[in-house]
């Protein structure tokens, strides 16, 4: 009786088990899932071949031959893996081709990946890096307006709160006002990294610069 009884729920059981699968089978065809992101695991292990890839790139061609090849990698690691743990590395070195491998910079790729690195790693261990490679950037390229933008948070932050991390910012934001020609604003800068800096390489070169404001502003008078 129990086996006429397990036949029984089979003949039941069957037809309903083989139309769930064809309907799923049909709705698989029809409506495809979403591909689930790969694991983290899976993420770093081919972000790391990928970064490998970069490094024999590097060892077997020259610079300007290398260079956009490795460009084309790193944006792959960027894309195809943005959780891998080396993706903060790879925007870093991205940027540092805009701004060292091409003439002039290409600062609008570089500002691109910034923005996007800072958005996904706003605590990254490699903030300051990145900060300076582009802020040294402009500074070298005198580009005082996209200085003045790029510090423009530090400065508002300082005024709020009157702490400030580090002399390089504020100082470079005192240059770019001096170039400017804004010498009040600069003398401003230039004071507070010495107020705070003293020892610093910043705050020697701010002393300098505002000796040399001050002999600007006497020769001013005199005319």
């Amino acid at each position: 009786m129990l086996k006429s009884l397990v036949l029984s729920l089979r003949s039941l059981v069957l037809p309903v088990v083989l139309s769930l699968v064809l309907s799923s089978c049909a709705t698989t065809t029809l409506n495809p899932l979403p591909v689930p992101p790969k694991p983290q695991e899976e993420q770093d292990k081919r972000a790391l071949e990928i970064f490998e890839q970069v490094v024999e790139v590097f060892s077997e061609s020259d610079r300007p031959t290398a260079v956009p090849k490795a460009e084309a990698l790193y944006l792959k690691i960027i894309n195809d893996y943005p959780d891998a743990a080396l993706g903060q590395e790879c925007y870093w070195r991205l940027i540092l081709i805009y701004l060292r491998d091409y003439t002039p910079p290409r600062f609008d790729k570089a500002e691109k990946y910034y923005s996007e690195f800072v958005r996904k790693y706003p605590q990254s261990p490699l903030r300051s890096e990145v900060d300076d490679s582009i802020s040294n950037s402009f500074y070298s390229n005198g580009k005082w307006d996209k200085i003045i933008a790029f510090y423009t948070p530090v400065v508002r932050r300082y005024i709020e709160s009157g702490k400030l991390d580090r002399p390089h910012d504020i100082f470079l934001y005192a240059e770019a006002k001096m170039n400017l020609g804004d010498l009040v604003e600069a003398e401003k800068g230039y004071k507070i990294v010495i107020a705070l800096f003293p020892k610093s390489r910043e705050g020697t070169l701010a002393a300098q610069r505002l000796d040399e404001l001050v002999k600007k502003k006497s020769t001013t008078n005199k005319i």
